[in-house]
């Protein structure tokens, strides 16, 4: 789920190239160097004794650094690694030094390596620690919408403490996590969420926030960029300010939420996203959406997938079939590979980037829902890196509580933060291990070409099947799993029926 914006490569299709040049080439001196076995070793160790090397080397080597002579003796063998990789791919020395000069890409390759050298090289990516975090900051909302995966409302009465948030930070940053997406429920409804949000990007974490809009005022978007919120996810969910306001809950929600959006628009050095969840209610308007995106002056567009879970599990027949759904996804394509490359519009559904290959081996290709770039061998080696869905892989959930999950929209608890490390409860949880093996998929996602670009988002399966392996039914190759699920489901609601008939004959 797209709840920051990139921190691997593209940040905009003009310069996405350009930009995934020095990964690339990183990258590809990590493959040759850390394939070996001894240098992993050493490497791991390395990190073990000193879990900031990684990240110090890179800020010498970019001269972001002053470090005291025997620090920088210890880490100029690293330096030199990079150093050769970027001979390596012919990729400029300046290039190279400005890339690694902001710290978010910094922590990023720091994660990269130390995550090769314990794991070794895989596609997709196993990490050390998740590149974004989701942190649902709390159960409060002012609005009630339908397909609320936390069932918001109120805020819990066992919500975080200030002190504990802060040392969630803490471990966040120590562990090399890229991104923090707050989430809610309404994060701004907390008062401790401004000092917590200053605290994480003071660590040089990069910030995003996923809100309804309703409470973005000139003043407040001024004071969330103060404290390092870069990146602005507003939910919109139809074109209709009627339909929005019937599916959120509450009436004049869409007129505050595109205020709140054009107040984003209007400061500088924030990037604008508007986040519309697809439904069978909304999906014919995706047309209509993208033109009301760009009239506002947005960078992006992003659609979410439905996933029935939380309150959302009441509104299941709102889902698309799979069909409808490859539809949108084709529509976004021919979005995407357009002429307007101030727009991007992206999507939830790992199934994107399996689209992009098979329309163009010359176009576009969506990396998961991080960002998107021309196509080369470059761009298909990061997505098979990053690999679509990335629930338990790339990034995980906090919960108000402190409970952790793979995902907002998959409430399997795997650890408490409260009794456990953050760094143990990733390493070791049962369901994110399990989630890491793309060999164990069921139904078609087991067997597909396009498994290490895209494994099917598992939180559907798990929703659909209460199994996280189960095969996604949003997928038009999934289709024969989607068909036996209906008719099962036809079948189970004709019983009820007959068994309620019958009841009631007595």
């Amino acid at each position: 789920m797209s709840r920051a914006r990139s921190v691997l490569s593209a940040r905009s299709r003009q310069n996405s190239s350009e930009e995934s040049e020095p990964l690339y080439s990183v990258l590809n001196s990590v493959n040759v160097f850390l394939g070996n076995s001894i240098i992993r070793k050493v490497i791991h160790g390395l990190c073990v004794d000193d879990k900031q090397a990684i990240y110090e080397a890179l800020s010498l080597y970019s001269g972001q650094n002053d470090l005291h002579l025997l620090k920088k003796l210890k880490l100029l063998p690293i330096c030199a690694f990079v150093e050769l990789g970027r001979m390596s791919f012919h990729v400029d020395r300046p290039k190279m030094q400005e890339y690694f000069s902001q710290q978010v890409t910094r922590r990023g390759l720091s994660n990269i390596v130390k995550s090769i050298a314990e794991y070794g090289i895989s596609k997709p990516l196993k990490l050390q620690a998740p590149f974004l975090v989701v942190w649902n900051y709390t159960d409060a909302c002012n609005l009630r919408c339908k397909h609320c995966y936390q069932g918001a409302g109120k805020m819990s009465k066992d919500e975080l403490s200030l002190d504990e948030r802060l040392n969630i930070v803490d471990q966040l940053a120590d562990n090399d996590v890229v991104a923090i997406a707050f989430s809610g429920g309404e994060a701004l409804l907390r008062d401790d969420f401004w000092e917590v949000a200053r605290y994480a990007s003071s660590k040089g974490l990069y910030l995003s926030l996923a809100t309804n809009g309703t409470l973005l005022t000139k003043d407040v978007v001024r004071r969330l960029r103060d404290v390092g919120v870069e990146y602005f996810e507003i939910s919109l969910d139809s074109v209709d300010p009627v339909k929005h306001d019937a599916f959120r809950g509450v009436n004049g929600a869409w007129e505050r939420t595109v205020a709140g959006i054009k107040n984003v628009v209007a400061q500088d050095g924030a990037y604008s996203c508007i986040a519309n969840t697809i439904t069978n209610e909304n999906y014919r308007e995706l047309d209509a959406l993208v033109a009301l995106s760009r009239k506002l002056g947005v960078n992006r567009t992003l659609i979410f997938n439905f996933i029935p879970v939380g309150r959302g599990s009441d509104i299941i027949d709102m889902d698309l079939p799979p069909d409808a759904r490859e539809h949108v996804l084709q529509q976004m394509y021919e979005y995407l590979s357009g002429q307007d490359e101030s727009f991007e519009i992206l999507t939830t559904a790992p199934q994107f980037s399996r689209v992009c290959m098979m329309n163009s081996q010359n176009g576009i290709i969506s990396l998961a829902h991080f960002g998107a770039a021309g196509f080369s061998d470059k761009v298909g080696l990061l997505a098979e890196y990053i690999g679509g869905c990335g629930a338990g892989r790339m990034y995980c959930a906090i919960q108000p509580n402190g409970i952790v999950t793979p995902c907002v929209f998959m409430p399997i608890p795997v650890g408490d933060l409260r009794s456990e490390s953050f760094v143990d409860i990733w390493k070791n949880a049962a369901v994110m291990q399990s989630l890491r093996e793309r060999h164990e998929l069921k139904e078609h996602c087991g067997s597909c070409d396009y498994k290490n670009v895209c494994g099917g988002c598992r939180a559907r399966a798990y929703a659909y099947f209460n199994d996280i392996k189960a095969p996604d039914i949003g997928c038009i190759y999934n289709l024969r799993a989607y068909n036996a699920l209906k008719d099962k489901l036809r079948a189970t609601n004709a019983t009820v029926e007959t068994t309620e008939a019958v009841e009631s004959s007595f």
